[in-house]
């Protein structure tokens, strides 16, 4: 089809015979995805509803399709400061990214390019690539990618610290080294008071929940427990203090169940917290060994003890 027909078609949103076109022919698909670069907001607006609807039925062939010949462009799109390209492009890649991993040198443009959005106040393009970030696989990092990913855990923003640390819960890319300092800056986020913060906080929280016990269990009593226990305590929308709660008791059952089998550690741990006046998480874990220690309970809003 000849450049301006697709043009047409573009700006005119047909997106039915965009959506044919592109599923027919590799020609036409590059050519729907050069549009995206278009300087014309309506071709590239056109070309981003094409694509998503094709996404959106596309079989997973069809997707690591896209994924290959789009990769660069979509990511590239995100540069932008128009939150009408932004969630359309950022759903796009959401799509193309389940079951279709990422090497670690796309991981890493992908990453730099989302954090670069990290400071957004638009709900719809930060839920939307959160939704990115929930789907990236990348089976292998090398070590420089993970450098960069490391040095951005530490020292980016609060917004790029907790992008990078869901993706490396994601990816496994995470080791011992970075280990502290991505529990830190997760439970600084549940206490930023900044709500999108706070429920990418308790994603993450989850997230930890659910990992092996390969790394030390300390900095998760020390740090994220009293994170979550105070957003708890300070949350007035209903709704998100549901949700910390049940992200608190499923990391407290995964602590009891690391402990329980445990207990020379256990009651190291317990000393250790006493000592530094966490009563409530020396109780949690000293109750998983059966060991009490008489500590004061201060109640948490209707809950009571936590």
């Amino acid at each position: 089809m000849p450049r301006d027909g697709l043009d047409s078609l573009l700006k005119k949103w047909e997106m039915q015979d965009l959506i044919r076109l592109a599923r027919e022919s590799d020609d036409a698909l590059v050519k729907i995805l050069n549009a995206v670069s278009s300087e014309d907001i309506d071709l590239r607006l056109g070309a981003l509803s094409a694509l998503l609807e094709l996404v959106k039925t596309a079989n997973w062939r069809e997707r690591k399709r896209i994924l290959e010949l789009g990769f660069d462009t979509l990511v590239d799109a995100l540069s932008t400061d128009d939150p009408r390209v932004l969630w359309r492009t950022l759903a796009i890649l959401s799509a193309l990214l389940k079951n279709n991993p990422l090497n670690g040198v796309r991981l890493l443009k992908l990453v730099k390019a989302i954090t670069n959005l990290a400071e957004t106040r638009n709900v719809v393009v930060w839920d939307e690539l959160l939704n990115v970030v929930d789907n990236i696989m990348a089976p292998y990092i090398g070590d420089d990618v993970a450098c960069e990913l490391k040095e951005l855990l530490k020292n980016g923003t609060a917004g790029e610290a907790l992008i990078v640390a869901m993706v490396l819960l994601e990816t496994g890319a995470m080791d011992k080294d970075c280990w502290v300092v991505l529990v830190e800056r997760i439970s600084s986020a549940l206490l930023s008071g900044e709500p999108r913060l706070i429920d990418a906080g308790l994603v993450a929280s989850l997230k930890i929940s659910k990992l092996p016990p390969v790394y030390s269990m300390d900095v998760l009593i020390k740090e994220l427990l009293p994170a979550l226990r105070r957003t708890i305590v300070d949350c007035k929308d209903q709704l998100r203090k549901m949700r910390a709660v049940e992200v608190f008791d499923k990391l407290r059952e995964t602590l009891v169940r690391y402990y329980r089998v445990r207990p020379r550690e256990a009651q190291r741990v317990v000393e250790e917290l006493m000592r530094l006046g966490l009563m409530d998480e020396a109780y949690i874990i000293s109750s998983a060994i059966g060991t009490i220690p008489s500590s004061p309970w201060e109640a948490y809003g209707n809950r009571g003890r936590l």
